[in-house]
Protein backbone atom coordinates (compact mmCIF):
# COMPACT_ATOMS: atom_id res chain seq x y z
CA UNK A 1 0.00 0.00 0.00
CA UNK A 2 3.27 2.66 0.99
CA UNK A 3 4.63 1.43 -2.54
CA UNK A 4 1.21 2.45 -4.41
CA UNK A 5 0.86 5.41 -2.43
CA UNK A 6 4.66 6.37 -3.52
CA UNK A 7 3.92 5.06 -7.50
CA UNK A 8 0.96 7.57 -7.73
CA UNK A 9 3.31 10.59 -7.03
CA UNK A 10 4.88 12.35 -10.20
CA UNK A 11 8.14 13.47 -10.07
CA UNK A 12 8.08 17.37 -9.81
CA UNK A 13 9.57 18.89 -12.91
CA UNK A 14 11.95 21.41 -11.58
CA UNK A 15 11.41 23.48 -14.68
CA UNK A 16 7.80 23.92 -13.55
CA UNK A 17 8.79 25.24 -9.99
CA UNK A 18 10.45 28.45 -9.50
CA UNK A 19 11.98 27.14 -6.00
CA UNK A 20 13.76 24.04 -7.93
CA UNK A 21 15.44 26.39 -10.57
CA UNK A 22 17.22 29.04 -11.57
CA UNK A 23 18.89 30.46 -8.24
CA UNK A 24 17.21 28.12 -5.80
CA UNK A 25 17.97 24.97 -8.00
CA UNK A 26 19.53 22.79 -5.88
CA UNK A 27 23.26 21.89 -5.87
CA UNK A 28 24.77 18.22 -5.80
CA UNK A 29 27.81 17.98 -4.19
CA UNK A 30 29.51 19.38 -0.91
CA UNK A 31 32.86 21.43 -1.41
CA UNK A 32 35.93 22.73 0.08
CA UNK A 33 37.61 25.23 -0.96
CA UNK A 34 40.81 27.56 0.60
CA UNK A 35 42.42 30.46 0.40
CA UNK A 36 39.29 32.18 -1.71
CA UNK A 37 39.54 35.03 -3.72
CA UNK A 38 38.52 38.49 -2.25
CA UNK A 39 37.69 41.53 -4.38
CA UNK A 40 38.29 44.75 -1.90
CA UNK A 41 39.35 43.86 2.07
CA UNK A 42 38.46 41.64 4.66
CA UNK A 43 37.85 43.10 8.44
CA UNK A 44 40.94 42.26 10.70
CA UNK A 45 38.31 42.91 13.36
CA UNK A 46 36.47 39.51 13.17
CA UNK A 47 37.27 36.21 13.49
CA UNK A 48 34.61 33.25 13.08
CA UNK A 49 32.46 31.66 10.87
CA UNK A 50 29.28 32.54 8.42
CA UNK A 51 26.74 29.77 8.45
CA UNK A 52 23.56 30.02 6.57
CA UNK A 53 21.38 27.02 6.39
CA UNK A 54 18.50 26.64 3.48
CA UNK A 55 16.21 23.70 1.69
CA UNK A 56 18.57 21.69 -1.16
CA UNK A 57 16.89 18.39 -2.12
CA UNK A 58 18.72 15.85 -2.86
CA UNK A 59 16.73 14.02 -4.80
CA UNK A 60 13.94 14.99 -7.78
CA UNK A 61 11.18 15.56 -5.12
CA UNK A 62 7.70 13.46 -5.27
CA UNK A 63 4.06 14.78 -5.67
CA UNK A 64 5.14 18.79 -4.39
CA UNK A 65 7.57 21.05 -3.45
CA UNK A 66 6.47 23.65 -1.28
CA UNK A 67 8.87 26.47 -0.81
CA UNK A 68 9.94 27.96 2.35
CA UNK A 69 8.71 24.87 3.61
CA UNK A 70 10.73 21.79 2.85
CA UNK A 71 13.70 20.39 1.65
CA UNK A 72 16.87 18.94 2.30
CA UNK A 73 19.04 20.99 4.80
CA UNK A 74 22.52 22.38 3.04
CA UNK A 75 24.73 24.48 5.46
CA UNK A 76 27.34 27.04 3.45
CA UNK A 77 30.20 28.42 5.90
CA UNK A 78 32.81 30.90 5.29
CA UNK A 79 35.53 31.06 7.86
CA UNK A 80 36.98 34.77 8.09
CA UNK A 81 40.33 35.15 10.25
CA UNK A 82 43.70 36.57 9.34
CA UNK A 83 42.94 37.84 6.68
CA UNK A 84 42.08 34.83 4.54
CA UNK A 85 38.64 33.10 4.07
CA UNK A 86 37.60 29.34 3.07
CA UNK A 87 34.26 27.96 2.01
CA UNK A 88 32.59 24.58 2.84
CA UNK A 89 29.19 23.08 2.12
CA UNK A 90 27.41 19.81 3.67
CA UNK A 91 23.91 18.44 3.74
CA UNK A 92 22.35 17.62 7.22
CA UNK A 93 22.22 14.11 7.01
CA UNK A 94 19.10 13.41 8.68
CA UNK A 95 17.79 9.60 8.90
CA UNK A 96 15.31 10.38 6.53
CA UNK A 97 17.61 11.56 4.21
CA UNK A 98 20.21 8.56 5.17
CA UNK A 99 17.15 6.05 3.55
CA UNK A 100 16.58 8.41 0.30
CA UNK A 101 20.68 7.99 -0.17
CA UNK A 102 19.96 4.02 0.31
CA UNK A 103 16.99 3.97 -1.89
CA UNK A 104 18.90 6.20 -4.81
CA UNK A 105 15.29 7.99 -4.83
CA UNK A 106 13.02 10.57 -2.92
CA UNK A 107 11.13 8.01 -0.51
CA UNK A 108 8.69 10.72 1.20
CA UNK A 109 5.90 13.12 -0.45
CA UNK A 110 5.73 16.35 -0.39
CA UNK A 111 4.21 18.60 2.81
CA UNK A 112 1.04 19.03 0.57
CA UNK A 113 1.27 15.36 -0.77
CA UNK A 114 2.59 12.93 1.66
CA UNK A 115 3.39 9.43 1.16
CA UNK A 116 2.91 6.66 3.63
CA UNK A 117 6.22 5.33 3.47
CA UNK A 118 6.55 2.18 4.04
CA UNK A 119 8.97 1.91 7.65
CA UNK A 120 10.75 -1.29 6.66
CA UNK A 121 12.81 1.41 4.16
CA UNK A 122 13.77 3.98 6.77
CA UNK A 123 15.97 1.77 9.05
CA UNK A 124 16.10 1.14 12.45
CA UNK A 125 16.07 4.61 13.90
CA UNK A 126 13.61 6.77 11.61
CA UNK A 127 12.97 10.65 12.25
CA UNK A 128 9.97 11.74 14.44
CA UNK A 129 7.26 12.93 11.86
CA UNK A 130 6.09 10.04 9.94
CA UNK A 131 4.63 10.72 7.33
CA UNK A 132 6.12 14.03 6.79
CA UNK A 133 10.18 14.11 6.45
CA UNK A 134 11.92 15.65 9.08
CA UNK A 135 13.99 18.10 7.05
CA UNK A 136 16.65 20.53 9.30
CA UNK A 137 16.80 23.31 6.40
CA UNK A 138 15.35 26.59 8.09
CA UNK A 139 17.89 27.29 10.45
CA UNK A 140 21.61 26.98 12.26
CA UNK A 141 21.97 28.30 16.01
CA UNK A 142 24.47 28.20 18.58
CA UNK A 143 23.87 27.07 22.09
CA UNK A 144 25.79 25.83 24.90
CA UNK A 145 28.86 25.37 22.65
CA UNK A 146 26.27 22.77 20.02
CA UNK A 147 25.65 23.94 16.59
CA UNK A 148 21.71 23.10 15.56
CA UNK A 149 20.24 22.78 12.25
CA UNK A 150 16.63 23.30 12.74
CA UNK A 151 12.74 23.06 11.10
CA UNK A 152 9.78 23.93 12.82
CA UNK A 153 8.41 21.75 15.45
CA UNK A 154 10.88 18.88 14.97
CA UNK A 155 14.16 18.00 17.25
CA UNK A 156 16.94 19.84 16.12
CA UNK A 157 19.96 17.43 14.04
CA UNK A 158 23.52 18.98 15.54
CA UNK A 159 26.31 19.18 13.29
CA UNK A 160 29.77 19.72 13.98
CA UNK A 161 31.96 22.98 13.87
CA UNK A 162 32.66 21.83 10.77
CA UNK A 163 29.34 20.84 9.52
CA UNK A 164 29.36 16.74 9.59
CA UNK A 165 26.20 15.74 11.11
CA UNK A 166 26.33 14.70 14.78
CA UNK A 167 22.70 13.38 14.92
CA UNK A 168 19.28 14.06 16.40
CA UNK A 169 19.86 16.07 19.31
CA UNK A 170 16.40 16.62 22.20
CA UNK A 171 18.38 18.10 24.98
CA UNK A 172 18.83 14.95 26.94
CA UNK A 173 15.12 14.24 26.59
CA UNK A 174 14.25 17.92 27.69
CA UNK A 175 12.16 18.39 24.50
CA UNK A 176 11.29 15.17 23.02
CA UNK A 177 9.38 16.47 20.39
CA UNK A 178 11.36 19.18 19.24
CA UNK A 179 11.36 22.68 19.10
CA UNK A 180 10.35 26.27 16.52
CA UNK A 181 13.20 26.50 13.72
CA UNK A 182 13.92 30.79 15.59
CA UNK A 183 14.95 30.38 19.17
CA UNK A 184 15.78 33.68 20.85
CA UNK A 185 18.58 33.84 22.79
CA UNK A 186 18.35 36.65 26.08
CA UNK A 187 21.42 38.37 25.62
CA UNK A 188 21.64 39.02 28.99
CA UNK A 189 20.43 35.94 31.01
CA UNK A 190 22.15 33.51 28.43
CA UNK A 191 18.70 31.35 28.13
CA UNK A 192 16.93 30.53 24.92
CA UNK A 193 13.38 30.59 24.88
CA UNK A 194 11.92 28.08 22.18
CA UNK A 195 8.23 27.15 21.25
CA UNK A 196 6.65 25.00 18.79
CA UNK A 197 3.10 24.50 17.44
CA UNK A 198 1.27 21.26 16.50
CA UNK A 199 -1.74 19.92 14.98
CA UNK A 200 -3.16 18.34 18.06
CA UNK A 201 -3.10 19.59 21.27
CA UNK A 202 -1.55 21.23 22.95
CA UNK A 203 -1.76 23.35 20.10
CA UNK A 204 1.39 25.90 21.43
CA UNK A 205 3.63 25.21 23.83
CA UNK A 206 6.83 27.37 24.78
CA UNK A 207 10.09 26.07 27.11
CA UNK A 208 13.37 27.77 28.31
CA UNK A 209 17.38 25.87 27.67
CA UNK A 210 19.78 27.10 30.00
CA UNK A 211 22.95 28.70 29.30
CA UNK A 212 24.24 25.56 30.19
CA UNK A 213 22.00 23.45 27.53
CA UNK A 214 19.69 22.07 30.25
CA UNK A 215 15.89 22.71 29.64
CA UNK A 216 14.99 25.00 33.00
CA UNK A 217 11.27 24.89 32.13
CA UNK A 218 9.86 22.20 30.19
CA UNK A 219 7.56 22.65 27.49
CA UNK A 220 4.01 24.12 28.78
CA UNK A 221 0.92 25.25 27.25
CA UNK A 222 0.23 28.60 26.34
CA UNK A 223 -3.76 28.64 27.25
CA UNK A 224 -6.05 29.85 25.06
CA UNK A 225 -5.23 28.52 21.62
CA UNK A 226 -8.01 26.40 20.48
CA UNK A 227 -7.18 25.26 17.27
CA UNK A 228 -4.04 24.62 14.84
CA UNK A 229 -1.91 27.42 13.70
CA UNK A 230 0.88 27.87 11.53
CA UNK A 231 3.58 30.22 13.47
CA UNK A 232 6.93 30.59 12.04
CA UNK A 233 8.83 33.21 14.56
CA UNK A 234 8.25 34.63 17.60
CA UNK A 235 10.20 36.99 19.54
CA UNK A 236 10.87 37.65 23.18
CA UNK A 237 11.31 40.80 25.15
CA UNK A 238 13.07 41.00 28.98
CA UNK A 239 9.59 39.71 30.16
CA UNK A 240 7.45 38.49 27.98
CA UNK A 241 7.06 35.87 24.93
CA UNK A 242 5.51 37.44 22.52
CA UNK A 243 3.03 35.18 19.65
CA UNK A 244 1.33 36.54 16.63
CA UNK A 245 -1.15 34.22 15.69
CA UNK A 246 -2.37 34.85 12.41
CA UNK A 247 -5.50 32.75 10.92
CA UNK A 248 -3.25 30.42 9.12
CA UNK A 249 -5.14 27.10 10.29
CA UNK A 250 -3.90 23.89 10.13
CA UNK A 251 -6.18 20.64 9.09
CA UNK A 252 -4.24 17.05 8.60
CA UNK A 253 -7.67 15.67 8.15
CA UNK A 254 -8.81 17.96 5.14
CA UNK A 255 -4.62 16.99 3.52
CA UNK A 256 -5.73 13.06 4.04
CA UNK A 257 -9.30 13.75 1.99
CA UNK A 258 -7.90 16.15 -0.25
CA UNK A 259 -8.06 19.32 0.86
CA UNK A 260 -5.47 21.59 1.90
CA UNK A 261 -3.42 21.02 4.80
CA UNK A 262 -3.03 25.06 5.63
CA UNK A 263 -5.62 27.60 4.71
CA UNK A 264 -6.22 31.08 5.43
CA UNK A 265 -9.62 32.17 7.35
CA UNK A 266 -9.49 35.93 7.85
CA UNK A 267 -12.94 35.78 9.79
CA UNK A 268 -10.88 34.58 12.99
CA UNK A 269 -8.69 37.89 13.04
CA UNK A 270 -4.96 37.76 13.81
CA UNK A 271 -4.14 37.89 18.21
CA UNK A 272 -1.01 38.95 19.92
CA UNK A 273 0.13 37.12 22.78
CA UNK A 274 2.21 38.10 25.37
CA UNK A 275 3.39 35.28 28.03
CA UNK A 276 4.94 36.11 31.03
CA UNK A 277 8.30 34.73 30.87
CA UNK A 278 8.50 34.13 34.80
CA UNK A 279 5.52 31.63 33.95
CA UNK A 280 3.20 33.65 36.00
CA UNK A 281 -0.31 34.62 35.26
CA UNK A 282 -2.13 33.97 32.06
CA UNK A 283 -1.31 35.75 28.29
CA UNK A 284 -2.26 38.88 27.35
CA UNK A 285 -4.09 38.57 24.25
CA UNK A 286 -4.55 41.54 21.94
CA UNK A 287 -7.26 41.47 18.68
CA UNK A 288 -6.42 43.25 15.56
CA UNK A 289 -7.84 42.78 11.80
CA UNK A 290 -5.94 39.76 10.45
CA UNK A 291 -2.39 39.55 9.16
CA UNK A 292 0.61 37.47 8.79
CA UNK A 293 4.05 37.43 9.85
CA UNK A 294 6.96 35.07 8.85
CA UNK A 295 9.60 37.43 10.53
CA UNK A 296 10.48 39.58 13.95
CA UNK A 297 13.40 42.03 13.62
CA UNK A 298 12.52 42.18 17.84
CA UNK A 299 10.49 43.58 20.59
CA UNK A 300 11.27 45.46 23.49
CA UNK A 301 8.97 47.01 26.73
CA UNK A 302 8.92 50.85 26.49
CA UNK A 303 7.07 52.02 30.06
CA UNK A 304 4.19 49.65 30.20
CA UNK A 305 4.04 48.91 26.62
CA UNK A 306 5.43 46.91 24.71
CA UNK A 307 6.61 47.38 21.00
CA UNK A 308 7.67 44.84 18.15
CA UNK A 309 9.13 45.22 14.72
CA UNK A 310 8.33 43.08 11.75
CA UNK A 311 7.59 42.90 8.04
CA UNK A 312 3.63 42.76 8.34
CA UNK A 313 1.62 41.12 5.24
CA UNK A 314 -2.37 41.01 4.36
CA UNK A 315 -2.43 37.07 3.94
CA UNK A 316 -0.09 34.20 4.24
CA UNK A 317 1.72 33.25 0.86
CA UNK A 318 4.13 30.40 0.51
CA UNK A 319 7.17 32.25 -0.72
CA UNK A 320 8.39 35.26 1.85
CA UNK A 321 7.20 38.23 -0.50
CA UNK A 322 5.73 35.68 -2.37
CA UNK A 323 2.40 38.08 -4.01
CA UNK A 324 0.04 34.71 -4.62
CA UNK A 325 -2.61 34.60 -1.89
CA UNK A 326 -2.27 31.07 -0.21
CA UNK A 327 -6.66 31.44 -0.21
CA UNK A 328 -6.42 31.24 -4.01
CA UNK A 329 -7.83 34.77 -4.40
CA UNK A 330 -6.50 37.27 -7.39
CA UNK A 331 -5.47 40.03 -5.26
CA UNK A 332 -1.97 40.16 -4.78
CA UNK A 333 -0.66 40.04 -1.07
CA UNK A 334 0.98 43.46 0.08
CA UNK A 335 3.55 43.49 2.48
CA UNK A 336 4.32 46.30 4.59
CA UNK A 337 7.25 46.87 7.42
CA UNK A 338 5.27 47.99 10.73
CA UNK A 339 6.06 48.13 14.16
CA UNK A 340 2.78 47.16 16.97
CA UNK A 341 2.39 48.77 20.14
CA UNK A 342 0.78 46.27 22.50
CA UNK A 343 -0.70 47.29 26.42
CA UNK A 344 -0.33 44.57 28.50
CA UNK A 345 -2.92 46.33 31.00
CA UNK A 346 -5.51 46.90 28.81
CA UNK A 347 -5.00 44.23 26.50
CA UNK A 348 -5.40 46.12 22.96
CA UNK A 349 -2.54 46.62 20.18
CA UNK A 350 -2.09 49.71 17.47
CA UNK A 351 -0.13 48.64 14.17
CA UNK A 352 1.83 51.47 12.27
CA UNK A 353 2.70 51.24 8.99
CA UNK A 354 6.94 52.38 8.69
CA UNK A 355 7.65 51.75 4.94
CA UNK A 356 5.96 51.28 1.52
CA UNK A 357 8.13 48.91 0.27
CA UNK A 358 7.33 45.17 0.64
CA UNK A 359 10.47 43.56 2.32
CA UNK A 360 11.78 40.46 4.59
CA UNK A 361 14.11 39.24 6.72
CA UNK A 362 14.53 41.46 9.21
CA UNK A 363 17.55 41.68 11.64
CA UNK A 364 19.35 43.23 14.57
CA UNK A 365 22.31 43.30 16.54
CA UNK A 366 21.56 39.78 18.29
CA UNK A 367 23.23 41.71 21.25
CA UNK A 368 20.20 43.75 21.87
CA UNK A 369 17.36 41.05 21.32
CA UNK A 370 14.24 41.85 23.69
CA UNK A 371 16.09 44.95 24.49
CA UNK A 372 15.39 48.73 23.07
CA UNK A 373 17.07 48.56 19.47
CA UNK A 374 17.78 51.87 17.01
CA UNK A 375 18.76 49.90 13.35
CA UNK A 376 17.23 47.08 11.33
CA UNK A 377 17.75 45.68 8.42
CA UNK A 378 15.64 43.98 5.82
CA UNK A 379 15.56 43.09 2.26
CA UNK A 380 13.68 44.11 -0.88
CA UNK A 381 13.45 44.38 -4.25
CA UNK A 382 14.78 47.20 -6.52
CA UNK A 383 12.70 46.04 -10.05
CA UNK A 384 15.96 46.50 -11.51
CA UNK A 385 16.34 42.98 -11.94
CA UNK A 386 14.07 40.26 -13.09
CA UNK A 387 13.33 38.14 -9.91
CA UNK A 388 11.74 35.37 -8.78
CA UNK A 389 9.34 36.10 -5.95
CA UNK A 390 10.73 36.09 -2.78
CA UNK A 391 13.97 37.17 -3.73
CA UNK A 392 15.71 40.20 -2.90
CA UNK A 393 18.23 42.89 -4.57
CA UNK A 394 18.34 45.68 -1.79
CA UNK A 395 18.95 46.24 1.38
CA UNK A 396 17.76 48.52 3.62
CA UNK A 397 18.34 50.28 6.96
CA UNK A 398 15.48 51.49 8.96
CA UNK A 399 16.59 53.82 11.93
CA UNK A 400 13.88 53.24 13.68
CA UNK A 401 14.37 56.26 15.95
CA UNK A 402 13.14 58.26 13.18
CA UNK A 403 11.42 56.54 10.97
CA UNK A 404 13.86 56.85 8.16
CA UNK A 405 15.46 54.44 6.03
CA UNK A 406 18.62 54.20 3.82
CA UNK A 407 19.08 51.62 1.04
CA UNK A 408 21.95 49.75 -1.21
CA UNK A 409 20.80 47.98 -4.76
CA UNK A 410 23.20 45.44 -5.64
CA UNK A 411 23.81 43.55 -8.80
CA UNK A 412 22.53 40.00 -7.13
CA UNK A 413 19.90 38.22 -5.58
CA UNK A 414 21.20 38.94 -2.11
CA UNK A 415 20.26 36.15 1.57
CA UNK A 416 19.29 37.45 4.58
CA UNK A 417 21.52 40.04 5.80
CA UNK A 418 22.97 39.76 9.28
CA UNK A 419 25.01 42.21 11.28
CA UNK A 420 28.39 41.23 12.70
CA UNK A 421 30.04 42.92 15.61
CA UNK A 422 33.82 44.01 15.32
CA UNK A 423 35.44 42.06 18.09
CA UNK A 424 34.80 43.86 21.34
CA UNK A 425 32.60 46.56 19.91
CA UNK A 426 29.34 47.70 21.70
CA UNK A 427 27.70 49.64 19.06
CA UNK A 428 25.16 48.99 16.50
CA UNK A 429 26.79 50.35 14.00
CA UNK A 430 29.85 49.12 14.99
CA UNK A 431 30.53 45.92 12.59
CA UNK A 432 29.51 44.57 9.41
CA UNK A 433 26.51 43.57 7.90
CA UNK A 434 27.34 40.35 5.54
CA UNK A 435 24.85 37.96 3.39
CA UNK A 436 25.57 34.82 0.55
CA UNK A 437 24.61 36.37 -2.98
CA UNK A 438 24.48 35.33 -6.34
CA UNK A 439 25.11 38.19 -8.88
CA UNK A 440 22.47 38.41 -11.54
CA UNK A 441 24.49 39.31 -14.47
CA UNK A 442 27.12 36.68 -14.52
CA UNK A 443 25.33 34.18 -11.93
CA UNK A 444 28.23 33.76 -9.73
CA UNK A 445 28.12 33.25 -5.90
CA UNK A 446 29.47 35.66 -2.92
CA UNK A 447 29.58 36.58 0.54
CA UNK A 448 29.24 40.39 0.18
CA UNK A 449 30.68 42.50 3.09
CA UNK A 450 29.19 46.04 4.14
CA UNK A 451 30.94 48.38 6.59
CA UNK A 452 27.66 49.02 8.71
CA UNK A 453 29.09 52.61 9.81
CA UNK A 454 29.91 53.52 5.99
CA UNK A 455 26.57 51.85 4.65
CA UNK A 456 25.07 53.04 2.41
CA UNK A 457 27.91 51.94 0.31
CA UNK A 458 29.15 49.25 -1.96
CA UNK A 459 30.23 46.14 -0.49
CA UNK A 460 34.05 46.27 1.05
CA UNK A 461 34.71 42.82 0.27
CA UNK A 462 33.33 40.59 -1.89
CA UNK A 463 34.34 37.09 -1.29
CA UNK A 464 34.32 35.00 -4.76
CA UNK A 465 32.81 31.13 -3.81
CA UNK A 466 34.23 28.58 -6.12
CA UNK A 467 31.21 26.73 -5.85
CA UNK A 468 27.43 27.42 -7.10
CA UNK A 469 25.34 28.43 -3.47
CA UNK A 470 21.49 28.59 -3.92
CA UNK A 471 19.43 30.84 -2.49
CA UNK A 472 18.14 29.99 0.84
CA UNK A 473 17.35 30.53 4.19
CA UNK A 474 18.65 31.45 7.64
CA UNK A 475 22.29 32.75 8.76
CA UNK A 476 23.87 33.41 11.51
CA UNK A 477 27.95 34.80 12.66
CA UNK A 478 29.89 32.08 15.28
CA UNK A 479 32.99 34.11 16.79
CA UNK A 480 35.34 32.39 17.86
CA UNK A 481 36.25 35.54 20.47
CA UNK A 482 33.01 34.84 22.80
Amino acid sequence: MAEAAQDRLRIVDPAANPYLSGRFAPVDRETDADDLQVEGSLPADIDGVFMRNGPNPKFPPLGSYTYPLEGDGMIHAVWIGEGKARYRNRWVWTNGLRAEERAGRALYGGIMTPAFVDQGLLGPDPDPGWPIKLDAFINIVRHADRYLALEEGTPPYEVSPGLETVGRFDFGGGLPLGMCAHPRIDPVTGEMVVFRYDVTEPYLTWAVVSPDGSVTRPPAEVPGIGQAFMIHDFTITEHYALFVIGPGVLDVNAMLTGGSMLSWQPDLGTRIALVPRSGDGPPVFAELDPFWVWHFANAYEDGGRVVADFPAWSELSMAAGDRRPASGQQAPVRGRFSRASIDPARGTATMTQVGELASEFPRIDDRLTGRRHRYLTVGAASGQHDLARGEHDRLIRWDMSTGQSQAWDTDASIGEVIFVPRDGSAGELDGYYMTLARSVPNDRSWLYIWDAADFPCPPRAKVAIPATVPNGLHANWFSRRR
